[in-house]
């Protein structure tokens, strides 16, 4: 056998091994995908019950966030609210000058923004391991047809097909998820700097 017959054999059989992982890791996506799509139906619901009626703007009118009590605070969104017992502690802790409340916001959208990791990795190895699921058996039904096993040349084209399907299903879902998650962190994060420059004004008339 010659050396390049040897390199495309080993490659084959290397494809074959990388079988087994490809299709666990399509299940391990779609379980993903269900998991984010709960943990978002249950974050949709508790925004929707946490912000009925709240307005940022209406609640600073009348508001001073460094002098507010926790009466005042029960009005404001979960992480809003964790948001302003951090500025309290550090003000307490004289931590909040010299770049130390620019600190806390980056801090907080950094952590609103790694929340969205999950789904955006899954938007493109979705797609790309039904891709690997599609072309590993595709390798093998052709060898099937060249050995004139036509059965199970369509039984590897069936699994081909349906890695594909359930790679861009993975993918599609994880998008939408993602979409819908961003923009409830735009709105969190416009918040947050809103927060923050009446904070600055406080401080400055203090």
């Amino acid at each position: 056998m010659s050396l390049l017959g040897i390199l495309e054999g080993g490659l084959f059989a290397l494809s074959q091994v990388l079988r087994f992982p490809v299709m666990f890791l399509l299940w391990v996506c779609v379980a993903s995908v269900c998991f984010m799509a709960g943990v978002c139906l249950i974050e949709y619901l508790s925004r929707r019950k946490e912000r009925a009626g709240f307005n940022i703007k209406l609640w600073l009118q009348n508001v001073e966030i460094l002098n507010s009590d926790a009466t005042e605070f029960s009005h404001l969104p979960s992480f809003l609210k964790n948001f302003v017992d951090n500025v309290h502690h550090n003000k307490a802790a004289g931590e909040l000058k010299d770049g130390g409340l620019e600190h806390l916001v980056m801090e907080a959208e950094e952590g609103l923004r790694h929340e969205l990791n999950p789904s955006k990795m899954l938007i493109k190895v979705g797609p790309s391991l039904g891709l690997l699921g599609t072309l590993i058996p595709m390798g093998v039904s052709l060898a099937a047809m060249a050995a004139g096993n036509l059965e199970a040349m369509a039984g590897q084209m069936v699994v081909a097909f349906t890695t594909t399907i359930i790679g861009l299903a993975c993918g599609t879902g994880a998008y939408v998820i993602n979409m819908i998650r961003q923009g409830w962190a735009n709105e969190t994060i416009r918040e947050l700097r809103f927060i923050a420059e009446r904070i600055l004004a406080e401080t400055a008339a203090q």
